[in-house]
């Protein structure tokens, strides 16, 4: 679809010329990736880079909100490696904790005493009492669906048409015309035959879903955020949620690994939820590989072991590098030392001030669009009003312009966040920053208006 207002051979030609400048401004980097051609598929070390990517760039350091390139730009980072870098590049806490925890072993497939810690502390901020810990969200939501699956005898999953939970075989699955259908190939056959989607905010498809008595798991993010833009929950849509779940007998769990961006609890303590399970990843360890998931007592009681006999009875779950001590330093010094009150606040703060900033530049434009507004995160949606499910998002999206966007602000030293994310700001960020990607993303609109200077 095209966005509402625009001139697509504009925008077309626009992609084309900005796309032109970012290929001859950065040698060095098209340079290595002809030379890594030979040693890995796309000259990248995992295809999303060259798919989020019109042109990956490889990059020698990260500092704060900022990182640089080979050919020497330097970046203002609103996407954050994926939010995974909200507590910024090189955080000195997260550096001194690796550093030491690297002089003295950094995995004996047993557990250290920061594992307790950070155990207690997101109980504490999640209000779930038992912990496990992967090295993924993606990992982790694998586990939470087994964890599940173990203690309702059940096997389908349900989620919701508009998310992203992870690359596992379950969470490939999204509505095509209305019907189940992976969204990759080399996925089983079966696949659509476990797992259940329907639409946001639609309590009716929820409750039809369940029905069955057959849903082990429910998995949605608190609002859908990872795929096709920003998708807030209505009013009630979540009480909602949890008594169709109760009734069913089914598990409700929410994936906050990148709504946890919002406060100290994610939306969880935010919004008041009650869910039996929360997924965790990202920057919870400050860009250390860490996944987790948080139970109530009953489902933490499947995976015990003492006196079960053990493998007899355990579920499928762990690996060998889960729960090491690397990671559970990383996390005890970003959740003891940079995720704070005061800094989800200031984030925050950047982050309204930045939705100020597209919208002051939309409305300058006198574009019929709308800026996205949730805690550090905005972004622009091609329409006049927010979608609330996917359908509605899909029916605004623009892949052209998004992808024009992304370069016209790498050209202008802003990293935008991918296609479907939104501009995040992060812990370190200033309002310096947040001037920077104002003034580069009203350039466009300006290009692509007609109205003032092109940039």
């Amino acid at each position: 679809m095209a966005a509402e207002g625009i001139d697509t051979a504009k925008v077309r030609s626009l992609y084309e010329r900005e796309l032109e400048t970012f290929r001859r401004e950065r040698p060095r980097s098209t340079a290595l990736r002809e030379r890594a051609r030979r040693s890995m598929p796309n000259g990248v070390p995992m295809a999303w880079m060259v798919s989020d990517n019109d042109v990956p760039v490889f990059v020698t350091e990260g500092k704060g909100s900022h990182f640089r390139d080979v050919d020497g730009h330097d970046y203002l980072d609103t996407n954050i490696a994926d939010t995974s870098m909200f507590c910024g590049y090189a955080p000195p806490q997260v550096v001194d904790a690796v550093t030491r925890r690297v002089a003295t072993g950094t995995q004996f497939l047993l557990p250290s005493e920061d594992s307790i810690w950070v155990a207690e502390e997101l109980a504490r901020r999640y209000g779930l009492p038992r912990w496990q810990f992967t090295l993924s969200a993606s990992q982790a939501n694998t586990e939470a669906i087994r964890v599940a699956r173990a203690a309702t005898g059940r096997e389908k999953v349900l989620l919701f048409d508009g998310h992203y939970h992870g690359h596992f075989d379950e969470a490939t699955v999204t509505l095509d015309s209305g019907e189940a259908a992976p969204f990759g190939r080399g996925l089983p056959h079966d696949v659509t035959d476990r797992v259940r989607v329907v639409p946001f905010n639609d309590l009716d498809a929820v409750r039809a879903a369940l029905a069955p008595r057959d849903v082990a798991i429910v998995l949605t993010e608190p609002a859908l955020t990872n795929n096709l833009g920003l998708q807030l929950p209505v009013d009630g849509f979540h009480e909602g949620l949890r008594a169709e779940a109760r009734a069913a007998g089914t598990v409700l769990a929410y994936d906050e690994t990148h709504t946890h961006i919002v406060g100290p609890g994610g939306c969880t303590a935010r919004w008041g939820l009650e869910p039996d399970v929360v997924t965790l990843g990202k920057s919870i360890a400050g860009g250390i590989p860490l996944g987790a998931y948080g139970m109530v007592e009953a489902l933490a009681g499947e995976l015990e072991l003492e006196g079960t006999g053990h493998h007899a009875s355990e579920i499928a779950t762990g690996g060998t590098l889960f729960g090491n001590p690397l990671s559970m330093a990383a996390a005890r010094a970003t959740l003891g030392s940079i995720l704070s009150d005061e800094a989800y606040a200031h984030t925050a703060r950047l982050g309204t001030r930045l939705a100020d900033g597209i919208q002051a530049a939309i409305d300058a434009a006198a574009l019929p669009w709308v800026a996205h507004r949730f805690g550090p995160r905005s972004g622009t949606t091609f329409a006049p009003a927010l979608p609330r499910d996917a359908e509605t998002s899909r029916r605004s999206w623009d892949d052209r312009l998004t992808r024009t966007l992304r370069l016209w602000l790498g050209n202008r030293g802003v990293w935008e966040a991918i296609a479907g994310a939104g501009p995040t700001m992060s812990v370190p960020a200033d309002d310096d920053d947040v001037d920077r990607y104002v003034d580069a993303y009203a350039g466009l609109l300006a290009a692509l208006t007609d109205r003032g200077s092109s940039g």
